[in-house]
């Protein structure tokens, strides 16, 4: 590209360089959201993954709450979430429901929030005779 002496020199050179400029300064400001991540993984008491355990998180000040499930691995992911201080709960058949509370997530943190859960009690049932 020749550039001619006027009072515009390489005026589409510019403006390929500002439009470059913005497109990654958009880029960036995308990046720099009011969210993070929580993650883990679920296990039993010996260690062992629990796939299909139901992974529930609350907002502590929203109340707004999000389910999922585990994977095949035993692990799950809520992202992204809005930044706050949650509750976590796990559970599974058989297993008693675990909870977490008062976990805060940052600006672009990964909060990692695993469980180990306990076999369930026996419920003993009471009949009159």
């Amino acid at each position: 590209m020749q550039c001619k002496a006027s009072i515009y020199p390489c005026k589409g050179l510019a403006m390929a360089a500002l439009a470059c400029a913005q497109l990654l300064s958009g880029r960036w400001a995308l990046c720099q959201v009011d969210t993070g991540a929580l993650l883990g993984t679920v296990k039993d008491q010996s260690g062992a993954v629990i796939p299909g355990a139901k992974v529930s998180l609350t907002n502590e000040g929203t109340s707004f709450t999000l389910a999922t499930v585990t994977g095949a691995d035993g692990t799950y992911v809520f992202t992204p979430i809005k930044i706050g201080r949650y509750t976590v709960e796990a559970e599974f058949a058989g297993f008693q429901k675990a909870r977490k509370t008062g976990i805060d997530v940052n600006i672009q943190s990964q909060v990692v929030v695993n469980f180990s859960l306990v076999p369930g009690a026996l419920s003993h049932k009471r009949s009159r005779l």
